[in-house]
């Protein structure tokens, strides 16, 4: 493929890119409403892709008596707990681009999941040594759409952005990685995602053969 910059590193973004996992968000805030007798109108989908402190400041101003910190800590531990007992499945030929792209470039998992879950996931996976480095919810401060998870990753590789290749799914991840400057190949090929990103596919055999080399 023809890239505008000439590639170095390759970012993944893991749930909902590597792991068909956003439906366990949202089954979190469900819970969490459940637990708290909520009886909220919320669209979770729109979670997908975002830190849990960013999804318990947004459920905090619809329902005041929710506390931010501890609502964060449930969603986080529904969550953990849902991901370990439910184990989602892989996307389509994932493990093998990870694995591929590491052959040939620097790596990174850019995620707004906590450090225990990337770590599970990646154990359960066997993909941990495939990546160069690691970005979790505890290494960032503003969650996607910002882009600063994207460009803490680009940082660590020691790569400018616009020489990285992200690969991701969620609406606010895929606008991070385009206001980072970055190459973007979105997972998932309806209208609203083929707008925000260069490229879109629906899984990871799509791609072709040698697609890294």
């Amino acid at each position: 493929m023809n890239w505008p910059h000439p590639i170095e590193a390759v970012l993944f973004d893991m749930d909902g890119t590597l792991l068909d996992s956003e439906h366990l968000t949202d089954a979190s805030v469900a819970h969490l409403l459940k637990v708290h007798d909520l009886d909220l109108e919320v669209d979770s989908t729109a979670f997908h892709g975002r830190t849990w402190s960013l999804a318990a400041e947004t459920l905090q101003k619809l329902a005041p008596s929710l506390r931010t910190v501890a609502v964060a800590a449930e969603l986080q531990a529904e969550f953990h707990r849902a991901l370990v007992e439910t184990v989602p499945p892989v996307i389509a030929g994932a493990p093998e681009a990870v694995m591929a792209a590491a052959r040939r470039r620097a790596t990174a998992l850019v995620s707004s999941s906590d450090r225990e879950s990337v770590e599970h996931v990646l154990a359960r996976l066997g993909l941990g040594e495939h990546f160069t480095h690691l970005v979790w919810a505890e290494d960032i401060q503003r969650s996607k759409p910002d882009p600063q998870c994207y460009e803490v990753a680009a940082r660590a590789l020691g790569v400018e952005p616009t020489h990285c290749l992200v690969f991701e799914d969620s609406i606010p991840g895929l606008q991070a990685a385009i206001a980072a400057g970055m190459y973007v190949i979105g997972i998932g090929t309806d209208e609203q995602r083929q707008a925000i990103a260069h490229r879109c596919i629906g899984d990871f055999t799509e791609l072709a053969e040698g697609f890294f080399e």
